[in-house]
C-alpha cells in the first residue's frame, strides 16, 4: 500500500509540476505573443531584418506615403515626400528611432492576439499630416538643420512636421557619418532637439511675472542698451529708452526681461518653466518619448545669470515638442491637448482597429494670464513685426534669436493664427542662421500661409 501511495504522489507532483510549467508557458506566449509575431526574423515580415510586408501609410487626404507591393516596401515616388517623411515612418534598419513602422509594427502588420499575423491581410495607418505641406516645410528648412511643425491648437491633431537634415530613403549618402551636413540626421528634431530658446523665453518669463507682480502692466524700464549686474553688463538689441510690459515685450527688450527675471527669482522662474511643461518628457499618443528641457537656476544662481536666464540664454535648453503644446496652450485659452498624427488604423473592411486618444495636456495655464499673453503675442506681430508679413493670416507670435559662441545664432519662431476657422499653431527652429524674424519668422509664415491657402 506504501509503494502504490508513493507512486500516486509521485504522479500528482510530476502532473503538477507539468502543469505550472504549461501555464507559465501559455502566459509567456499570451504576454509576448506581439514580440513573438513581430520579430525581425518572422520572414512573414522582414527580409534581412527590413520591413518589408505591412499596410499603407497614408496622409489625410488619403496621399500614400508607404505601401507593400510584391512583398518589397515602396514609398511615395515624390523624393521631397520621402525625404520629410524619413522621421516619422522610419529608416527600416533602426537607425531612426520612433518611426511609425516600428511603433505601430502591429497595426501596420494586422496582427491579432487570437489569429497572430495574416500577410495576406494588412492595416492601413492614417496620418493627420498633410504629405505637400510637410515635404514644402522640409524645403522651407534647407539649407539649415531645424524643425519645423503646425499643429490645430483646438484638436491636438498636427498638419505638418518636417525636420532637418534628412535624406531620401532609396539614395541614402555614402558620407553620412563623415560629412557635417549630415550630423544628427538621424535625430527627429522635433520630438528630440534641445535648443537654447532665445527670446521666445521671454513668453515665459511674462508669464510668471503676470502671476507675481501686481503692477507689471503699469510698469516702465529704461533701456539704455545694457543693464549691470555682478559688474557684469547684460547686452540689449537695442536701445529701446523708455518701454512698458508690453512693449518690452514687442521689441524683445532684454534690458527689461533681465530685471524682471532678477526679480522674480529662481523659484518663480523654474516654476514658470514647469508649468509651461518645458522640463518635462512626455510619452505622446503616437508613442514617442520627448526630450525634456533644461533650466539649471537655482538660490545659489548669480544675478546676472538670473538675468540671462529670464531672456532665454544662460545654460537653458527646450525641446520644440513641448514649446508648440506650451504655444497651443496660450491660444486655445490655458488648456490644450497633447500634439498627435496618428490618427487612426483601419483594416480591409475600413474599420477602426486603433484610434487616437486625444489626451489632454498637463499644460495649464490660468486662464487671464493666457489671455493676456494672447494680448501681448497679437500686439508683438501687429505693431512691432508687422501684419504684411504673414499674408491674410492674423498672427500672433514671438521671435528668438539664441547667441551661440563662434556661430551664427539659432533661430525661433512660435506663434498661432487667432482665426477661428484656421486654428493653427506653429514652431520653427533653424540652427545657425541668423536672425529669428529673418529666418524662423519668414519659413514659418510661408509654411502657415500655404496651410491656410488649402485648410481656412
Amino acid at each position: 500500500m506504501n509503494t502504490i501511495n508513493k507512486r500516486i504522489l509521485s504522479i500528482v507532483i510530476t502532473a503538477s509540476i507539468f502543469l505550472v510549467f504549461t501555464i507559465i508557458l501559455m502566459y509567456s506566449m499570451m504576454t509576448n505573443a506581439r514580440e513573438y509575431a513581430l520579430k525581425s526574423v518572422n520572414g512573414h515580415l522582414y527580409d534581412s531584418g527590413i520591413l518589408v510586408n505591412a499596410g499603407d501609410i497614408v496622409d489625410r487626404n488619403g496621399i500614400i506615403i508607404a505601401t507593400t507591393e510584391n512583398g518589397e516596401r515602396v514609398y511615395n515616388e515624390d523624393a521631397d515626400i520621402r525625404k520629410s517623411f524619413l522621421h516619422i515612418i522610419g529608416d527600416n534598419k533602426g537607425f531612426i528611432s520612433g518611426g511609425v513602422q516600428d511603433t505601430f509594427d502591429s497595426e501596420l502588420s494586422g496582427y491579432n492576439i487570437i489569429y497572430g499575423v495574416n500577410k495576406e491581410s494588412k492595416n492601413k495607418l492614417n496620418l493627420t499630416l498633410d504629405a505637400q505641406l510637410c515635404a514644402y516645410a522640409y524645403n522651407e528648412l534647407r539649407p539649415y538643420k531645424g524643425c519645423i511643425a503646425v499643429c490645430n491648437y483646438t484638436t491636438g491633431e498636427i498638419l505638418c512636421i518636417a525636420t532637418s537634415p534628412s535624406y531620401d530613403m532609396y539614395n541614402k549618402p555614402d558620407n553620412i557619418d563623415t560629412d557635417y551636413t549630415y550630423d544628427g540626421v538621424y535625430i527627429n528634431r522635433f520630438f528630440g532637439g534641445l535648443y537654447t530658446p532665445g527670446s521666445i523665453f521671454k513668453t515665459v518669463t511674462a508669464m510668471s511675472a503676470i502671476e507675481n507682480i501686481d503692477d507689471i502692466f503699469t510698469r516702465t524700464f529704461t533701456c539704455n542698451g545694457t543693464y549691470e549686474t555682478d559688474n557684469v553688463k547684460i547686452i540689449c538689441n537695442d536701445t529701446h529708452g523708455n518701454v512698458t510690459f508690453e512693449q518690452a515685450l514687442n521689441q524683445s527688450c532684454n534690458v527689461a526681461f533681465a530685471q524682471i527675471a532678477i526679480e522674480l527669482g529662481a523659484d518663480k522662474l523654474n516654476a514658470a518653466f514647469d508649468q509651461a511643461g518645458l522640463g518635462t518628457s512626455v510619452t505622446t499618443p503616437d508613442r514617442i518619448t520627448t526630450t525634456p528641457g533644461k533650466i539649471n537656476i537655482s538660490d545659489q544662481t548669480s544675478a546676472n545669470d538670473l538675468g540671462w536666464s529670464g531672456v532665454g540664454q544662460h545654460t537653458t535648453l527646450v525641446n520644440p515638442y513641448s514649446v508648440l503644446t506650451y504655444i497651443c496652450a496660450i491660444a486655445n485659452g490655458g488648456t490644450c491637448y497633447e500634439p498627435y498624427f496618428v490618427k487612426s488604423a483601419t483594416n480591409e473592411n475600413n474599420r477602426a482597429v486603433y484610434s487616437a486618444d486625444a489626451k489632454k495636456s498637463d499644460v495649464e495655464l490660468n486662464p487671464s494670464t493666457a489671455a493676456s499673453l494672447d494680448k501681448m503675442l497679437r500686439s508683438t506681430v501687429s505693431d512691432y513685426y508687422g501684419d504684411y508679413r504673414f499674408g491674410d493670416l492674423t498672427m500672433c507670435g514671438k521671435t528668438g534669436t539664441a547667441e551661440k559662441d563662434d556661430t551664427e545664432p539659432t533661430a525661433w519662431f512660435i506663434g498661432y493664427s487667432q482665426d477661428e476657422n484656421f486654428p493653427y499653431a506653429v514652431v520653427a527652429v533653424l540652427e545657425e542662421s541668423g536672425s529669428g524674424l529673418k529666418y524662423a519668422g519668414t519659413a514659418a509664415s510661408n509654411v502657415m500661409q500655404k496651410a491656410y491657402s488649402k485648410y481656412k
